[in-house]
């Protein structure tokens, strides 16, 4: 299978990016169908990209087989649809380069690389150059630019995720901005701080709610900075807020939202912890105010 290029994965990768929390059943099994319907919705939204990812995925809590198993379901149900990003684990150099061959066989876009947070920078150096051999790339996470620097030269290296403190994303991407294409981790408000570079963003409203990500993308290509920071103020916050609401915090408010809208399974696996049904009784009012229940497959 023809691999991606680096400069088509740069123009596609723009606007909102559907992030896939994974979602479980009850009995702890991942919510595959779940999985399917977010990326249906989230591309049926508008957005270009079908992301897998550390965090959000769940790859915590995750065996290297099921990280296997959501790849091939992610490829399966994006049908070419959407640009498509998999997800290394903190894997030794040999692991991550065999899991690069098997996305790539698979007709994965670009694999996003994490290293270990114990490896020296060298052996991080090392760790990307040896994934970037044999497909396109994804930065994740803060590196210090001295690694960035070590790396710049290879074209497969092409893309960032960015989840730094707020002052390295702006440094970063007026550095590297020429060799890479950004995509902001976090919320919408994270993405408004970075406003004039325009990188591309994590968007959690595109699995159930795609008209927020739409209408605030719209307001960015327009310059619209007040309806894009009155999105921000009026729904994205509020909605945010209502995680104190819910022992499992965000990703249980996340997972409780995804079934409230019929997509996907509210089920974390422990030790995460799952809304419970009171909880979610306790904020369906709340997020239907907000307009966050919108039943996209209906």
């Amino acid at each position: 299978m023809a691999q991606t290029q680096p400069q088509t994965i740069k123009d596609r990768l723009d606007g909102p990016v559907n992030s896939i929390p994974t979602p479980f059943l009850a009995n702890g099994d991942i919510d595959i169908d779940g999985v399917r319907n977010i990326i249906d919705v989230g591309i049926a939204g508008g957005s270009e990209v079908s992301l897998l990812t550390y965090g959000d995925s769940q790859f915590d809590h995750l065996s290297d087989e099921e990280v296997a198993e959501l790849t091939r379901c992610l490829i399966d149900q994006v049908k070419g649809r959407a640009l498509t990003v998999a997800a290394t684990r903190r894997w030794s150099n040999a692991k991550a380069v065999e899991f690069a061959h098997f996305c790539k066989d698979l007709g994965v876009d670009v694999l996003m690389v994490l290293p270990s947070d114990h490896a020296r920078p060298g052996g991080k150096v090392e760790h990307y150059r040896a994934v970037a051999r044999v497909m396109p790339v994804m930065l994740v996470g803060w590196p210090p630019h001295e690694i960035l620097d070590a790396i710049v030269d290879m074209d497969n290296i092409c893309c960032f995720k960015e989840d730094g403190a707020l002052d390295y994303a702006p440094d970063t991407m007026q550095k590297y901005g020429d060799a890479w294409k950004f995509m902001t981790g976090g919320g919408l408000w994270r993405n408004f701080t970075q406003w004039p570079w325009r990188p591309a963003f994590f968007c959690y409203f595109s699995s159930f709610a795609p008209h927020v990500a739409r209408d605030y993308w719209d307001a960015v290509q327009r310059s619209d900075v007040e309806k894009a920071s009155s999105i921000i103020r009026q729904i994205e916050k509020p909605f945010e807020a209502l995680a104190s609401n819910v022992d499992g915090g965000f990703q249980a408010l996340w997972r409780a939202t995804l079934e409230l809208n019929g997509v996907a399974s509210r089920f974390l696996r422990p030790p995460m912890v799952t809304a419970t049904e009171e909880e979610v009784d306790r904020i369906r009012g709340s997020i239907e105010e907000l307009g966050l229940i919108t039943h996209p497959l209906a």
